[in-house]
């Protein structure tokens, strides 16, 4: 189902590669992987160098001197303060964080977060009027509020309102007393990628620096949790914020995100940006998604061990609930796209009553993988359809939304996400629309996935030199991929498939001086047309394998292609090809005769109605090396029983009919 990828390998540019190496004494290889990222000498030494006494003044952020008066002044009063933040990980590291930094300088502040399905996004009127009832006299958002023109003109003479946010910046600012973006059109502050969360770790800078004459250091590592969380370039004061907090993550963490470390099973692991990116954020996100995202803040501000571990214990099973409900909503979408046709030729759009709106979104990007397409779920409820958008490379779904925004009770987002509501009983007619805005505006090439390559490499030169001199581009993330690399022909020396349901691989490569271990996990789909003996082309990050104290380089591998296909003959060395297919294809256990013919007809084509394949079969079964069974369902199972590896065909085909 996965389609076919475009390898698209980057072109040396020599003079500029090296200018790098000279000027800086990097490799070859990171001067190339700094060049790809459009890194300069500059920029470069800041990339390379940068430490947390280069992030910038916190007060040429617009009306932060406003801000910060606010504040000090509520303090001092002890006025009651409220941190209002939003769902998602960015929203709840923000709460957290500021929650933190206030109580620890004497603040009387409490926190709130929406519920995602009676609340949705951002402020919320009833919420506001329900704080100001209770005698909150000031108010700041984190991660969200920028939108809130109407919301923040209406509460605006009751209560004093601080925004913080990172979010695109409307034409009209609401008229809160202070408005932090750094989006904003006359706002002065060089750096224009801070997550929400850094937004707040300004705030908090600027208070700090005001009133200690120091940079406000502390909660790094729930900085950087939010920062991978929310996907922004990590470029800038971004790549610096998330470097100092992986260190204190690695060193010191924080109780909740160490207690969250351990219930991860990461425990005794170095934490990267990957780590976070698909291991710890998606937990405090299953709050949001399944239960209440203020569950995640009271992990993330507890200062009790056990509390701490409970809460992180009951993060990582809402997280399973999580995975279990999103598997269940994508096999049944799966099931619509296919029994649309081409209905879902130009963009897959499918909706049910039964789905879950807080796992949509993660079901559309999980849709888009399988079948690259601008992809759009939709949660319906009281007639109502709640829609996660997700897009590929090109096309930009905002806009899609926008050419049928008549039909659409509201939307918003960006080029690559977004979101929408619509009458359900207009899901078949955005189906339409949207289908003739993609014939129109998207080509056929850009149906296809890009696998894009950093440079390729001998397997010579992979070794753990190497992957220790690109690190120091680490961490990577939005802006700062993981590199990539490619092996353009090497040979297979074997295949093992791993894991309960046989859906993670092993290939052992074998290189002029030894073999190289390359690993695809989930991705059994790469592997029907690889087999033994077969040379191919691999695409791949590259990380160390640990074992026993014995430390390897370790391919993890994004693409794998053949480099020839060739049909296969029925000669003694075709009956040798098919052979080393069927041993792979039988390969731990019983497996149906009708997929073993279908893994050799995907392999190479032997004639059109497979009476070759058959034929192999039969001379295999005849010399015993395979044996025939009914299951108890009637259907034909193989079984694989002579030792692996020791037939001799040359004298056993003597019989067939050669082609």
């Amino acid at each position: 189902m996965i389609k076919k990828k475009r390898w698209r390998i980057e072109p040396s540019h020599s003079e500029q590669e090296s200018v790098l190496i000279r000027e800086l004494g990097v490799n070859p290889i990171v001067a190339k992987l700094m060049v790809n990222r459009h890194i300069d000498i500059e920029e470069g030494r800041r990339f390379l160098e940068g430490s947390l006494q280069d992030l910038l003044d916190p007060f040429t952020l617009k009306d932060m001197d406003k801000a910060v008066n606010l504040v000090q002044n509520a303090v001092g009063e002890q006025q009651p303060i409220v941190v209002y933040g939003d769902y998602d990980v960015d929203g709840i590291t923000a709460t957290s964080l500021m929650y933190r930094f206030l109580t620890k300088i004497g603040a009387n502040v409490s926190y709130y977060i929406p519920e995602r399905q009676s609340e949705g996004y951002g402020l919320n009127l009833e919420a506001l009027e329900h704080l100001i009832e209770q005698g909150t006299s000031l108010i700041i958002t984190v991660d969200c509020g920028i939108s809130s023109y109407d919301i923040v003109n209406a509460v605006k003479e009751r209560v004093d309102i601080i925004i913080t946010d990172h979010h695109t910046a409307p034409e009209y600012i609401p008229p809160a007393k202070a408005v932090i973006n750094h989006k904003q059109k006359d706002c002065p502050y060089k750096d224009k990628n801070l997550s929400g969360v850094g937004v707040a770790f300004k705030l908090c800078q600027a208070i700090y620096l005001r009133q200690c004459g120091e940079w406000y250091l502390d909660d790094l590592d729930i900085v950087a949790l939010g920062t991978v969380a929310d996907v922004v370039p990590l470029v800038g004061e971004n790549r610096i914020i998330v470097q100092a907090g992986l260190k204190k993550m690695n060193e010191q963490p924080n109780l909740g995100i160490h207690k969250l470390i351990d219930v991860s099973g990461l425990r005794d692991k170095t934490i990267t940006a990957g780590h976070i990116g698909f291991t710890l954020a998606p937990r405090l996100n299953a709050a949001g998604r399944v239960t209440h995202a203020t569950r995640a803040v009271e992990l993330l501000i507890s200062r009790d061990s056990d509390e701490a571990e409970a809460i992180a214990a009951e993060l990582q099973e809402t997280n399973m609930e999580r995975q279990e409900i999103e598997r269940t909503i994508h096999e049944q979408a799966r099931q619509q796209v296919a029994s649309q046709g081409h209905l879902a030729d130009y963009v897959t759009i499918v909706a049910d009553e039964a789905w879950h709106p807080g796992v949509i979104g993660i079901v559309a990007s999980r849709l888009v993988e399988e079948f690259y397409k601008p992809t759009l779920v939709i949660s319906i409820r009281d007639g109502i359809g709640k829609g996660s958008c997700r897009s590929i490379d090109g096309v930009n779904i905002y806009d899609a939304l926008k050419s049928c925004e008549d039909m659409l009770i509201q939307f918003g987002g960006h080029s690559a996400a977004a979101g929408f509501s619509i009458d359900a009983n207009r899901i078949d007619e955005l189906r339409r629309r949207m289908t003739d805005y993609c014939k129109a505006t998207v080509s056929d090439d850009e149906y296809t996935p890009v696998v894009s390559v950093d440079a390729a490499l001998l397997a010579d030169d992979i070794d753990i030199d190497i992957i220790d001199r690109i690190s120091a581009l680490e961490p990577y993330g939005m802006g700062n991929s993981t590199p990539i690399f490619a092996i353009m022909d090497v040979t297979v020396q074997d295949i093992m498939l791993m894991g309960q349901l046989k859906n993670h691989c092993k290939i052992v490569l074998e290189t002029a001086s030894g073999t190289l271990d390359a690993i695809a996990w989930n991705r059994p789909e790469l592997f029907r047309n690889i087999f033994q003996g077969m040379n191919v082309k691999v695409a791949f990050t590259l990380q160390k394998n640990e074992w026993q104290g014995f430390v390897s380089p370790q391919l993890m591998i994004q693409d794998i292609e053949p480099i020839v296909d060739e049909q296969i003959r029925l000669t003694t060395e075709g009956l040798r090809a098919i052979y080393s297919i069927v041993r792979q294809s039988l390969r731990g256990g019983l497996r149906s005769m009708y997929y073993v013919e279908q893994d050799i007809l995907r392999h190479k084509p032997i004639d059109q109605n497979g009476s070759s394949a058959l034929m192999a079969i039969d001379v295999f079964k005849e010399l015993g090396i395979i044996s025939e069974e009914v299951n108890d369902i009637g259907q034909n199972m193989l079984r694989w029983n002579v030792i692996d590896g020791q037939l001799d065909l040359t004298t056993s085909v003597t019989f067939l009919t050669y082609s």
